[in-house]
């Protein structure tokens, strides 16, 4: 029997911290800095073995855990499925492409810089930089996660170029997961045990 670890569930609280936030902005033209922060913390700090640190405690990831367990036990947002199921693909498809994987590494550091400089991780020079990243190393794969929402909130640069770094962010996150164990396989035959767990940790 496959077990489900805390590092796993924490990293897939991850990427539904990026996928709801990406939901709140397109819908509703929500945006909500804590958890925006967070999923940037997790794409530009330094990973040390410790998913949880990594975004700034695991109370942070809290909102992804309970949106995880909530989803998977009773699906009501058929967008969420779409954009976690693109993510896990997505990833897939950079690890076998290292031209791209390296791009996004060396464009992140730059970002990084930015962040150090404006000593704010949302700056918008920092935010900007990170939607060019995505568009020029993952806006080209397939599947092309299509973001729905209202074309008001949608066309909106500066929630445009959020949507792209959540996106990206939740790529890395999905990395994440997958190194700590986790797989598109392993969600589909341990669900239950998946959605037991993050109740447990939430």
């Amino acid at each position: 029997m496959l077990s489900v670890s805390r590092e796993e569930i924490l990293g897939l609280g991850a990427v539904f911290l990026c996928l709801s936030e990406i939901r709140a902005i397109a819908e509703r033209g929500q945006y909500n800095t804590t958890p925006i922060k967070a999923c940037l913390e997790g794409l530009l700090g330094q990973y040390d073995n410790s998913v949880g640190a990594l975004y700034g405690g695991p109370e942070i990831l809290k909102p992804g855990v309970q949106a995880l367990a909530q989803h998977l036990s009773q699906p009501q947002a058929m967008q969420l499925t779409q954009y976690l199921l693109g993510v896990i693909q997505l990833d897939r498809k950079l690890q076998k492409q290292p031209h791209r994987f390296q791009g996004i590494l060396t464009g992140l550091e730059r970002t990084r810089e930015q962040a150090r400089y404006f000593d704010q991780i949302d700056h918008q020079s920092v935010m900007f930089g990170i939607a060019e990243i995505y568009a020029e190393q993952v806006s080209g794969l397939t599947p092309r996660i299509m973001v729905q929402g209202h074309a008001q909130y949608l066309q909106e640069e500066r929630n445009a170029a959020t949507i792209r770094c959540l996106l990206l962010s939740a790529i890395r996150a999905c990395g994440l997961w997958r190194m700590a164990g986790g797989s598109r396989f392993k969600l589909v035959l341990r669900r239950g045990a998946i959605v037991e767990a993050a109740r447990r940790y939430a």
